[in-house]
């Protein structure tokens, strides 16, 4: 029999505990024991919630801990059995979804329990770090899927970092420039300029959609590139989990890109545990990169009348021609 995963020994604590109600108080069983980090299931009475504790050495507390979006953390005074560490509860609200805090949850037992070489500070940076992942994931409501679009475009940095990274960038470097998960104006950004990601699947023409003003306005970024990849539906192509796993595996022995990597998945919208739920597969058959300057045909604020606030537009990228750059010139031109 399969030992249990970190989900399942979850539920099995809160279910036990579940029978224990005391008038005010938590309610505690050891899961986990690491160097820098102990790990409680638990339960918040007299409300009954669900309680994930983890336990730190630590000199310095934060002011403000995160929370919203279904749960909260808090500080927990562990009395006796905690005296050398400093508990913070991440607890279910009364309405928090219990199957998506489940799922944060054991994810956050998964992230702490990996992250082996880390220093006490450290691990409390990432243990904060992946709970605001979180409540960017949980901003985008209850199902916890991408979009259409938004899987399509994932698709497409998702191949573009991994294209910055046969080009030569180092793993740390090159996971640190995708930029876009933390709402960035442009998708990547290397030294003193940036690369807009565009991705498109469409049958006719290479056409991609251009959101803003900003986007493609080279006087916020200099040097300023766009990417324009297309991608071909093909049941012998990556699903998404696919390109997910093939980036992880050109990162598994940089252990501080793969744990940036998968955080920075987290704010994209993609959950571990929502993998099967994207099925549709592709190739990438085609890029074009491109340097975006004043004659590049582009709408910007300096190019339209002031009383036009928001632009959203199309550029068919096969009207184009000439211009391409190499992603191995971009990283010696930022050298």
């Amino acid at each position: 029999m399969a030992p249990p995963n970190e989900q399942e020994v979850l539920l099995a604590a809160w279910r036990a505990l579940a029978g224990q109600p005391v008038q005010q108080g938590w309610r505690f069983i050891p899961i986990a024991t690491g160097p820098h980090c102990l790990l409680r299931a638990g339960r918040r009475f007299p409300g009954n919630e669900e309680v994930l504790a983890a336990g730190f050495r630590l000199t310095t507390v934060p002011a403000e801990l995160p929370q919203g979006h279904g749960f909260t953390v808090l500080p927990v005074d562990m009395e006796s059995t905690g005296m050398d560490r400093v508990w913070f509860g991440l607890v279910r609200q009364p309405t928090g979804n219990p199957e998506m805090f489940a799922l944060m949850a054991a994810d956050m037992v998964s992230t702490l329990g990996a992250a082996s070489g880390l220093d006490e500070g450290a691990i409390f940076r990432l243990f904060l770090d992946r709970i605001r992942a979180w409540q960017n994931f949980m901003r985008r409501g209850r199902d916890g899927l991408l979009s259409a679009e938004a899987e399509l475009g994932l698709h497409g940095e998702l191949i573009l970092l991994a294209l910055l990274l046969d080009a030569g960038l180092n793993t740390l470097p090159a996971v640190e420039a995708w930029r876009g998960p933390l709402h960035g104006l442009h998708d990547f950004e290397i030294a003193t300029g940036a690369i807009e990601v565009k991705t498109t699947a469409s049958e006719q023409g290479f056409p991609v959609k251009i959101l803003s003003l900003e986007q493609l306005d080279s006087n916020l970024a200099e040097p300023l590139y766009l990417a324009g990849l297309h991608l071909s539906a093909d049941p012998e192509g990556l699903n998404l989990s696919g390109r997910v796993e093939a980036v992880r595996l050109r990162l598994r022995n940089d252990p501080a890109a793969l744990r940036t990597f998968n955080t920075l998945l987290l704010h994209t919208g993609y959950a571990n545990a929502m993998a099967d739920r994207y099925p549709r597969c592709f190739v990438h058959d085609r890029s074009r990169l491109l340097q975006v300057d004043d004659h590049f045909p582009s709408l910007t604020r300096h190019k339209i009348p002031s009383e036009i606030s928001t632009v959203r537009y199309e550029i068919d990228l096969d009207r184009i021609e000439g211009g391409d750059r190499t992603l191995a010139d971009i990283l010696l031109h930022n050298e």
